[in-house]
């Protein structure tokens, strides 16, 4: 795998932009599903409770909740006030929706609105790009529109790594300087394959997170990783959502977890999950 080359922070400079939206990663848009809203029958839901699942420690949906798709690409989050849809491989096309009341449905909860209905089935689920399990398997259905995905609460993102695995804290956190890293997902949802990285410096970080390349002084304390004030090119390109959540992730200070060549940085804003360059 070819090494990211780190920018030094007084030599960023303004760079053309590359939007990731036409990286060869991006599938085509779903097809379009059923026309009528509300659909006139749910297939049947499985039995509850499932025979496994997983993690058990993770409670029903209540606050903040998070499910993705892909093929295209899409997220959901549920909130204690709103319910917010965007469709990644539509232009960012967004739904938002006031969170209704759940309907304790047999295999799990409904959220029911004009625009957005959320079924949740308890049971693991794949979102086949990587070796995560799911606690819920999430239909969403977009103004008639059907799209299905995995889904857990929003703490589940940041707990549980790629691999499946619960990321592993502690004061065993590797060294980052002079290491360069890929970013492989940002909150759960699988990043394209080129222009994401974070690289360090002894004194130094620079990431990109799709189009602006951003430096800052960071320290590094056990597992504890804190950016300093970051400074960015400013281009304008066509999908800025990964940015603006990696942005907000870094401004914060980040705990340190995995091992080997996968590492996550979270904090209660989010995750980055990152994959060491070779």
């Amino acid at each position: 795998m070819k090494t990211i080359a780190t920018l030094p922070l007084l030599a960023l400079a303004l760079t053309a932009c590359e939007p990731y939206a036409t990286d060869p990663g991006y599938p085509e848009p779903y097809p379009q599903g059923p026309t009528g809203y509300p659909p006139q029958q749910y297939p049947p839901m499985p039995g509850y409770p499932p025979s496994q699942g997983y993690p058990p420690q993770y409670p029903a949906p209540a606050g903040q909740y998070r499910a993705i798709g892909t093929e295209p690409f899409w997220d959901l989050e549920i909130g204690a006030r709103d319910m917010v849809f965007t469709d990644r491989g539509n232009n960012n096309y967004r739904v938002s929706q006031p969170t209704p009341v759940p309907i304790n449905g047999v295999a799990g909860p409904i959220y029911r609105t004009q625009r957005l209905e959320v079924n949740i089935t308890r049971g693991p689920c794949s979102d086949g790009m990587s070796d995560r399990t799911y606690p819920d398997n999430v239909q969403v259905y977009v103004d008639g529109r059907m799209f299905r995905g995995c889904g857990a609460p929003t703490a589940f993102f940041s707990q549980v790594g790629e691999t499946g695995y619960p990321h592993q804290p502690g004061p065993g956190a590797p060294t980052l300087a002079r290491t360069n890293w890929l970013v492989t997902a940002i909150n759960g949802r699988p990043t394209p394959r080129s222009n994401f990285y974070v690289n360090f410096l002894p004194d130094q970080m620079s990431a990109k997170f799709g189009c602006n390349t951003i430096g800052s002084g960071y320290t590094q304390s056990g597992n504890v990783l804190t950016a300093g004030a970051p400074l960015a090119t400013q281009m304008a390109c066509r999908d800025m959502s990964f940015e603006d959540q990696g942005m907000r992730i870094l401004l914060m200070p980040m705990t340190i977890n995995g091992m080997g060549d996968r590492l996550t940085l979270s904090n209660s804003r989010g995750s980055i999950e990152l994959m060491q360059a070779r």
